[in-house]
């Protein structure tokens, strides 16, 4: 073959005095079947003498060479059309002849179906944290990422080593990470940042060297700690409730700890943050939730004797329980709603069955997250739920509508493939059971889509809540009955519902007042 491309005899003499002289004119005779020409076949089999010659080849030596020296090799090649050139060249030269790293023939990695250009398929092969990367990867793949979407990240933790400037398994503190991520923002597009963003949070954590951020805490941190457990295993408070307690609790000891410390604690200081408060635009109900939970978070200090206050003295501005209506769409914009979303589709399916149930029964937002597929009894055709606030167990019968709903979307919509027991989950990788933020926006979605006037306070899953009391009491439904089914502790809850009994105040309206005067 050689004699076919070189007729000076000391050209032949230079190629034919290389190792590896039968393997490389094999190359070259498959090359010309391939359709090369003469000249190509020239470069080829010169480019083929200085790989010999580079990475030191040997006739009788079998050894594999290893991607990176091959890439370590080609900077002594000035111009980058010949660096790519060497770099394929050599690359499908030494796999025809088995002498090639087994990682980048290995269809069984991941990386290899990411790309079939050399090029690529090297890079995600030789880049650091080969293993770390992979590790990630086949993690995403098993919990059902999609192959685009797994493309995606790989590409993206190429860029993150290069902005991290990461070349071994160090700790990446997270300020380090947010002064990257406003240095990239300005000449990225918003959608690549959220990107970056995302894939560096989870793949630096998954592989245990992001050190996040410590969230402040108090300085009497482990004192309310102590006080959310008591509550919750002497009033049995739900979880819901404890959150919000804990939250505002915190917020209340940060006010303070400047100012003073628990022992020394008085009204005063209690009165100068409900002030802070209210000047920060928290309303009457707010400031109302913020006094009581203080003035059972000092009686709990009272019975450590840590201070002496007179709760009695701590109270909070004056509220007429029936002074607010409640801000519920009428029922012709909830029957929209439920009409909003295309059932077709497994996401319609989803979010139409939700706003069903939180329209139709009341639930609240979380109780429709905690649903499970064991809650729903087919052949009972009843819906077993939890309510949060009284922990009371309730069923109630399935309507067919909401019946055929839940079905649909089961059977024909959900993953069922996946270990989730809650009846709604996310349609997307990672597989899981919805959150309230996520029904909240499920809920203004379909608010905001209709794009007509509606005249209420929120667009959230609660409003629902009082459509489907405010539809009750409109029917001639019991107020009793309505707390029954709401799981409202108290009827004076319930009661706030019968200032919007439209039915029958329209009933009042028609009475002739005069013949009875």
């Amino acid at each position: 073959m050689l004699e076919l491309l070189f007729k000076s005899e000391s050209n032949l003499l230079k190629h034919r005095g290389v190792p590896l002289l039968k393997e490389r004119e094999d190359f070259l005779v498959r090359k010309q079947s391939e359709g090369c020409q003469t000249r190509e076949l020239q470069i080829l089999a010169s480019l083929l003498l200085e790989t010999v010659n580079i990475l030191s080849l040997k006739d009788k030596d079998k050894s594999i060479i290893a991607l990176d020296e091959i890439l370590e090799k080609s900077s002594l090649f000035r111009n980058q059309k010949q660096i790519k050139f060497f770099i394929s060249t050599t690359i499908n030269w030494l796999n025809e002849i088995g002498r090639l790293d087994l990682r980048y023939c290995d269809h069984n990695l991941l990386f290899n179906h990411f790309s079939t250009i050399c090029h690529y398929r090297i890079r995600y092969i030789t880049y650091p944290m080969y293993h770390e990367r992979l590790s990630y990867l086949n993690y995403m793949q098993s919990l059902g990422m999609s192959f685009n979407r797994l493309r995606e990240h790989a590409e993206m933790q190429l860029h993150i080593i290069d902005e991290l400037g990461i070349s071994e398994k160090k700790i990446i503190h997270q300020h380090v990470l947010d002064k990257t991520i406003i240095r990239l923002a300005a000449y990225n597009s918003l959608k690549w940042m959220k990107t970056f963003k995302a894939v560096s949070i989870k793949w630096l954590s998954f592989i245990g060297i992001l050190e996040r951020s410590q969230e402040q805490l108090p300085r009497d941190n482990d004192l309310i700690i102590e006080y959310i457990n008591w509550s919750k295993s002497m009033k049995g408070l739900s979880d819901i409730t404890l959150k919000g307690r804990h939250s505002r609790i915190n917020d209340f000891s940060f006010f303070i700890q400047d100012k003073t410390d628990l022992a020394h604690l008085n009204i005063s200081v209690i009165d100068e943050y409900i002030q802070y408060r209210h000047n920060a635009g928290c309303c009457k109900r707010t400031l109302s939730l913020l006094t009581t939970n203080i003035r059972e978070y000092v009686k709990f200090l009272n019975f450590k004797g840590i201070c002496d206050i007179c709760v009695e003295g701590i109270r909070h501005p004056k509220e007429y329980s029936l002074s607010t209506l409640p801000s519920a769409p009428s029922w012709d914009i909830v029957e929209k709603l439920l009409s909003f979303y295309d059932t077709s589709t497994i996401v319609g399916k989803r979010n139409t069955a939700i706003l069903a149930l939180l329209s139709i029964y009341g639930l609240r937002t979380s109780e429709v997250t905690r649903l499970k597929l064991r809650d729903i009894d087919w052949d009972k055709r009843q819906l077993c739920f939890y309510h949060v606030k009284n922990g009371h167990v309730q069923s109630l019968p399935l309507s067919p509508y909401v019946y055929n709903l839940l079905i649909d979307y089961i059977v024909n919509g959900r993953d069922n493939k996946r270990k989730v027991e809650e009846v709604f989950m996310t349609t997307f990788m990672p597989y899981k059971s919805l959150t309230r933020s996520c029904i909240y926006k499920i809920v203004s979605d379909a608010y905001k889509g209709l794009k007509i006037p509606i005249n209420i306070k929120h667009i959230g899953g609660h409003s629902l809540r009082h459509a489907c009391a405010s539809n009750l009491i409109n029917n001639g439904v019991s107020l009793k009955e309505i707390g029954d089914i709401l799981g409202h502790r108290l009827q004076d809850t319930t009661r706030i519902y019968s200032k919007i009994d439209i039915t029958n105040l329209r009933k009042v309206s028609q009475i002739e007042w005069e013949v009875m005067l």
